[in-house]
């Protein structure tokens, strides 16, 4: 009985030595923007597996106001490590009965400003911004010929400028997606017949930069 007792007090205080480590816990990394975005965020995700936990809200982020409301549940609750956004093209519809866009340059680069000025308030991320992808204008106003709104890229290429101005001024990283496009028969393949999306190849491509792009920039990365 007493050799029993000293047995069991003796594997009381004895270490446990040995098993399996405990996992270390993956960066997260949210991805927002619109349609394009949704378009190549399997890739990524799918890229990322055992480097990081890729996640983006379902729905279509649509323009720079829309995300700027929605930052709360589709970013700042994830409480993520990276943040790679992008809002544009909703931005850029000019609407033909009126002339002027969803969302005024001006008023574009205020939300910009204030995207990243409450992500850095309201999480430790690093944030990245990625420029909005081309259009090809010709297509773009053949399969919108009966809408209210014009879409081009032109006007894409507009707040682009902006975009490149605002991200420099608060020295956020910016990955260049329109400038993957630059060659004119990789960006008139890539592109779909609307103008605007993009191929299965087109959205992988898109999906592969965007992973180079974020994996630089995780923590422990060099």
């Amino acid at each position: 009985m007493r050799l029993f007792a000293f047995l069991c007090l003796f594997s009381c205080v004895v270490p446990v030595h040995g098993g399996d480590p405990k996992p270390a816990t993956l960066p997260k990394v949210v991805l927002v923007g619109d349609s394009i975005r949704l378009g190549y965020q399997n890739t990524v995700a799918k890229k990322l597996e055992g480097i990081a936990v890729v996640t983006g809200p379902k729905a279509n982020g649509g323009d720079s106001g829309n995300v700027l409301k929605n930052l709360d549940a589709w970013v700042i609750k994830e409480k993520p490590d990276v943040v790679h956004f992008n809002c544009g093209i909703h931005d850029t519809k000019k609407f033909t009965a009126t002339g002027k866009f969803q969302v005024s340059p001006e008023q574009y680069e205020s939300n910009l400003r204030a995207i990243v000025a409450r992500l850095r308030k309201e999480t430790s991320a690093t944030i990245l911004f990625a420029t909005t992808t081309p259009i090809l204008t010709d297509r773009a106003r053949k399969t919108r010929a009966k809408a209210d709104y014009e879409l081009s890229g032109e006007a894409v290429q507009q707040y682009n400028a902006i975009a490149r101005k605002v991200m420099a001024d608060l020295n956020v990283p910016v990955n260049d997606l329109h400038g993957l496009f630059d060659d004119k028969a990789v960006r008139e393949k890539s592109i779909t017949g609307d103008g605007v999306h993009f191929s299965g190849e087109g959205s992988a491509r898109l999906g592969a930069t965007v992973v180079e792009f974020v994996k630089t920039k995780l923590p422990g990365a060099k």
